[in-house]
């Protein structure tokens, strides 16, 4: 396969991982195309969480496949990974046995250290939080998070360092099938031969399937993020907390350490809501009410930081499926464009698991990589609903 031509449109965390497997596994000829520079849209504005303990088989299995390639690029080229471990709150009984299912599931995956605490464990993990109204917590020592930008960046000198293309400033205005694969046309004139398209281009995926006739549902939603200063130096590594049940159709609060005294917050959801903006034209600051509602909720949640202030805050997007999944596979009647991306908030902690299966399609025809990962092909039917996904794997 090593003949192949292969053109990856998106330089941010997913367009690049798929390169880098793609090279990995011998294909010499891989060009990436970014319409601006490495990292500018989601992946640079991307709090960076990365972690296991998510309660649906499919999720978890992703997520501990991913983190075999965070703890490699931390081992073998310097990436920072900022261990704090991670804490996912469990405030019903459905919650509490899925958390609970959860560390039997990573444990058979090999991840040995997830645990689930109680709410005296977690009082005595982060005194300054409120737990009278938690039934405990899903929590991982060894998770953590990582700067989205440093991470593309690595990614992208390992790739050129391998001889891979990436190529900035370079917008894709054309597509055009040519028989055995696609010709690639950019804004400044320049033209790409593959025998391969990947469309790893987040919140314009849409867009650029729209340009060879393909319909590809993915959603771009504003999403906001805040930095917190909490005024006094809490005196220890905070662990991220999530206060949020995937795909419960909520919206929850997430805060994470920044440094000491200082956190890093917002509201996360899994799921589509109102909110889907032009990629091209959002408000890129955050808003009054987003703001007064984090900190309503801080204050509740964190009651031991009584003088803590809202800093600086931001909006990004995250490019998310109608079914909450992520999409990677050939597109319906084009084997040989390859869809990857849809992950919503999850992009930088999938990008790894979902940038090998996007080349195990190229390669294998199939995406035995890892096991369940035919759900995510593109074309399945509950793309096409307009309901949420429910959590069905």
């Amino acid at each position: 396969m090593d003949g192949n031509r292969v053109v990856v449109i998106g330089g941010g965390a997913v367009g690049l991982a798929t390169a880098f497997f793609l090279s990995e596994r011998g294909v010499k000829d891989v060009t990436v195309l970014e319409a601006d520079y490495v990292a500018s849209a989601s992946s640079g504005l991307s709090v960076g969480i990365i972690e296991t303990q998510y309660m649906k088989p499919l999720d978890i299995r992703l997520r501990v496949r991913a983190m075999e390639f965070f703890k490699r690029l931390e081992r073998d080229h310097g990436l920072d990974v900022v261990r704090n471990g991670y804490l996912r709150l469990a405030r019903d009984e459905a919650s509490l046995l899925a958390a609970e299912k959860s560390v039997e599931i990573q444990k058979e995956l090999g991840v040995t250290d997830a645990t689930f605490l109680g709410p005296e464990e977690i009082a005595e993990r982060i005194p300054q939080m409120r737990c009278d109204d938690i039934l405990g917590g899903l929590f991982g020592p060894s998770d953590g998070y990582i700067d989205g930008h440093l991470y593309c960046t690595l990614l992208a000198e390992q790739l050129q360092e391998r001889g891979i293309q990436v190529k900035v400033k370079h917008k894709v205005t054309g597509l055009v099938e040519n028989g055995r694969g696609y010709t690639v046309v950019t804004d400044n004139d320049a033209r790409f031969e593959c025998d391969y398209l990947v469309n790893a281009a987040g919140s314009w995926i849409g867009e650029i399937s729209a340009l060879v006739g393909i319909e590809t549902p993915v959603i771009a939603q504003r999403h906001q993020a805040a930095m917190v200063a909490t005024n006094v130096d809490y005196g220890y590594l905070m662990p991220s907390v999530m206060d949020y049940v995937p795909h419960s159709g909520d919206t929850g609060l997430y805060f994470r350490h920044e440094r000491d005294g200082m956190l890093v917050a917002g509201l996360h959801s899994e799921e589509v809501h109102e909110g889907t903006v032009n990629p091209d034209d959002y408000h890129r600051s955050a808003d009054q009410e987003f703001l007064e509602l984090l900190a309503a909720k801080l204050e509740s949640r964190l009651p031991g930081f009584p003088d803590a202030g809202l800093g600086d805050g931001w909006a990004g997007l995250y490019p998310i499926s109608p079914d909450g999944l992520p999409q990677v596979g050939p597109s319906v009647g084009h084997d040989r464009f390859i869809t990857v991306g849809g992950a919503g908030g999850s992009g930088i902690q999938l990008s790894p698991v979902l940038g090998e299966v996007a080349a195990s399609w190229i390669l294998d025809g199939d995406a035995r990589v890892l096991e369940g990962a035919e759900a995510m092909k593109p074309g399945r039917p509950s793309l096409s609903e307009d309901t949420v996904r429910s959590g069905a794997d």
